[in-house]
Formats: C-alpha cells, structure tokens, sequence
C-alpha cells in the first residue's frame, strides 16, 4: 500500500480539513469483530486473523502501508529534531523523528502471530488498525491483524489479481455525539512496514466536525496507496486502501438482558451498567432468543430506548453485541458469548 495517490496524505506539514456538511449515518451490522474468518471466494474477507499471501523469494520491495494510528492531536513530527538509530531505549523525541518517521516498538513475548503483539509508539497515544506481514513457521507470509480498543466493525478484504493485489481495510469509531461548538478532530497517520519488518507511522491529516453532532452523523478519513513489489523478476503492484468512519452515538447508560422462551414469557432479566456487561452468560434451558434493551443518554439529557434480537442458534456460538462509552468519549463495542 505505498503511492503516490492520497486522500490524507503522509508527511504532510498541515493542519485538518474540516467537513461541515455529514451524512447521517446507518448502522453498522453485528459481527464477532475479533474473530478469524476467512472467506474463500474472488475476494478474499477476514475479521481478525491472518490470510496466506505472496511467495518466498521476494527481491525488492518500497514500504508498504498496513494500517493507521489514529489520534486525537496532530502529529507534528516534521518540525522536531532527530538522529539515526532508533535503539528500543532511546528517548521518543530523539528515536522518531528522523525524517518524520516513528518507529515502533514491537513486543512479540506472547507469540509471533501479530494477533499477540503489542506495539507501541513511545508514548504517542493512539487507535491501532493494521495488518502487518508477517512469516509463520512453515515459510509461508501472511497478513495479520492488530487493532486496539476503540476500532469498531473492522471489515480487511483482499483480492489477487494476475499483476499484483488490492487490500482494503475499514473500521468505525463511535463518539458520544454533543459537543456544542467544540469541533470533534481525528488524525488519521498512515503506518508503514519496511522489507525487513520494522514499523514505522507518519505524519498525517485530519478530519473534523462541528456542531451539535447527534446520533447517526458521520465523517470519514480515507488512505490509498500503490506499492511496486518485484518477486523472481517479475513486477506486480499492490494496491491498498483504508477508510475510517467516525458515528456520533448519544451515551449509554444502561442495558437490560431479557431471555425469553418460545411463547414470548421472560424467563430472566438482569439490568447492567454499560461497562459491568459480562463477557459471558449463561442460557436459560427454554430461552429461545434474548432481547437485548439500551438506554441511551442524548446531550440535553433525553433519554431514548434502542432495543436489538438475538435468536439462540440450535449450534455454534452467539454474541451479544452492546457498547459503552469511555471517559474520552470513544464509545466501544462489546460482545457477550451465550453458553
């Protein structure tokens, strides 16, 4: 995913651009969203794991985009002073900023499927979504999946073509909608990984809205890119593409749990605090699905009711999908797994 073709453009000195006029916004379906699928048809599709990619022997190579950090401030990396070397103990502001690049520290002590690394830019806080290359034992490459708390919805497909391959990659942040006049800004920082598996992000532009910002409004960040990839002599170009959706959500405040039996009768409900929901409960022996109620809390204290069916399957799992909103105002997706 590396070119010349942005929409938010890499190692750009700027500021954001704003988007006044924002679509309201539909619903995004429930789906396991760390789960591993993977989908075998013209176009590949995977929520969470990793998809088997590219044979050994590759000569060369420009940096690939893999994902984005996002953040709330911009990242001014180009005005800072720096050296070469990188050493992992080396301060942030001295280690990251040579040519405006942050590289990152990559703590594989878990496993080496990046779905067990942790990375970290120094101290620079942000939303991960990216899917890193990596090698599994047998020498085969693949692409992984690392996103952090906050990235709702994530949808990676990947589709190979005869001179190369596109992969596109998008996800959803909820915000607790309200804020008046203050303008609600992300940055959305590309992600870069070299030939020989460093990380490094780059600086870039944002997107912002203003207003009241009710339930259902959106804007959105996109990245596109092209990368040259040569293997045994032969140039394919990898085309990678990335959009974020930003959803205004007014404030959860409590969620009730009914499991109800054939005839319509509830057999059990329990009343939950957004972020006291399980990560596991218990069906009831007759429960034949489960409505799942959310109160929400809109700016001027209104409260509205939301309710959402989940039919108990005769096989297989089944997840509760609810959402609480953190103290910065991201609002995140949870799942409850129905034993």
């Amino acid at each position: 995913m590396n070119s010349k073709k942005y929409i938010l453009r890499a190692g750009e000195a700027s500021g954001f651009m704003e988007i006044r006029k924002i679509t309201a916004g539909g619903k995004s379906a429930g789906s396991r969203f760390f789960a591993c699928i993977l989908c075998l048809f013209l176009i590949f599709s995977l929520c969470g794991c990793s998809l088997a990619v590219l044979d050994a022997g590759e000569e060369s190579r420009e940096d690939r985009m893999i994902g984005v950090l996002i953040t709330r401030e911009f990242l001014d990396m180009l005005s800072a002073q720096g050296t070469e070397g990188f050493p992992p103990d080396t301060d942030r502001e001295i280690r990251s900023v040579h040519d405006g690049k942050l590289y990152a520290e990559i703590d594989k002590s878990k496993g080496e499927d990046p779905a067990f690394w942790e990375i970290s830019f120094g101290d620079l806080d942000g939303i991960q979504m990216l899917t890193p290359l990596w090698t599994m034992e047998n020498g085969e490459s693949c692409w992984g999946n690392v996103c952090t708390e906050g990235i709702s919805d994530l949808d990676i497909r990947y589709n190979v073509l005869d001179d190369g391959e596109e992969r596109s990659i998008s996800g959803t942040i909820y915000i607790v909608s309200g804020n008046g006049n203050k303008p609600t800004a992300f940055y959305a920082n590309p992600v870069y990984q070299t030939a020989d598996g460093n990380l490094y992000v780059s600086q870039g532009r944002g997107v912002s809205a203003s207003g009241d910002s009710p339930e259902g409004m959106e804007f959105s960040s996109a990245l596109s890119e092209e990368t040259t990839v040569t293997e045994n002599g032969k140039t394919k170009t990898e085309t990678s593409s990335l959009n974020v959706r930003y959803t205004f959500m007014d404030r959860p405040v409590r969620i009730k749990v009914c499991q109800m039996d054939s005839r319509h009768r509830v057999l059990k409900e329990e009343d939950y605090r957004p972020e006291d929901m399980p990560q596991e409960l218990a069906a009831e022996a007759d429960a034949e699905y489960i409505l799942v109620e959310t109160e929400k809390e809109g700016p001027s204290g209104e409260k509205t009711v939301s309710r959402e069916v989940f039919s108990l399957p005769a096989e297989g799992e089944l997840y509760l999908i609810s959402y609480r909103a953190r103290e910065d105002g991201i609002v995140v997706k949870q799942e409850t797994n129905i034993l």
